[in-house]
């Protein structure tokens, strides 16, 4: 019978530094470096450490403040410290508690940010939740998207549901989907009722927003087309096309609408 060889565990104290390989558990609570390709169950920094090769693993835990240089895939990769990473992710769970900035693309099953993510390549998920602040550079594609946050799309915002619901500025240039909603935090928090009130009213910015059903609050966009669609108070659209139904709230402003 074939003995199966026993990992070993990797673990840096302090400003040492190690090759890759493959181990059982590789730790990071000072300022190490691994220079190669990780492959383990488990990774935890703690840290100002740095990874230059790519990892593979079941579970990585950030804590500290590292950069990591190449590609991840990973199961769970949890962000809670100010992290750097520098090539693709693909990870079935991906959660941004404190500051991550990823510079290429970004493939998720749940992407939940509480914290700050910012994402220079393409994002894709099955599902999206942002309550702290996304910023992604390119398109962003999901099944589900809810944001109650804040967030800033350089490219298409596309998902079957968005549910972007406002506490603070949010821009995205264009949204598509089936069902479309923009609405307007009402949060009995007094502190984040004073700090809304400082800033300034909370809405989104958008080119083009197309979808099935689209019902929207505190939006200003040039062109919103769909079936059934209702503009709520504080909005500015510029043109409205829509094959269905169309509702406007007195406290909005359409320029133009066409039934097509």
């Amino acid at each position: 019978m074939e003995q199966m060889t026993k990992l070993h565990d990797l673990k840096i104290n302090g400003s040492g530094s190690a090759g890759g390989g493959h181990f059982k558990t590789v730790s990071i609570s000072g300022s190490g470096k691994i220079a190669g390709d990780i492959e383990c169950e488990s990774m935890k920094i703690g840290g100002s450490g740095k990874v230059e090769g790519s990892i593979f693993a079941e579970t990585i835990k950030i804590s500290g403040s590292s950069t990591l240089k190449g590609k991840i895939e990973t199961k769970l990769l949890n962000i809670n410290g100010s992290t750097k990473l520098e090539e693709r992710i693909s990870a079935v769970e991906l959660t941004v508690n404190g500051s991550a900035k990823m510079m290429k693309d970004v493939k998720a099953g749940e992407l939940k940010v509480n914290g700050s993510a910012k994402i220079s390549g393409k994002l894709h998920a099955d599902r999206i939740d942002v309550s702290g602040m996304l910023t992604a550079a390119g398109d962003c594609e999901a099944e589900t998207f809810r944001s109650s946050g804040v967030i800033h799309v350089g490219g298409l915002l596309s998902a079957d549901n968005i549910h972007i619901c406002l506490d603070h500025y949010s821009k995205v240039k264009e949204i598509g989907g089936e069902t479309i909603t923009v609405s307007i935090e009402k949060s009995f928090n007094l502190f984040r009722r004073m700090f809304r009130f400082l800033n300034s009213d909370p809405h989104l910015h958008t080119e083009v927003i197309e979808g099935d059903t689209v019902r929207l609050q505190h939006t200003k966009a040039k062109l919103v087309r769909g079936t059934d669609i209702y503009i709520g108070e504080n909005c500015e659209i510029g043109t409205v096309e829509y094959s269905g139904s169309l509702d406007i709230h007195p406290k909005a402003s359409v320029h133009d609408s066409v039934k097509v």
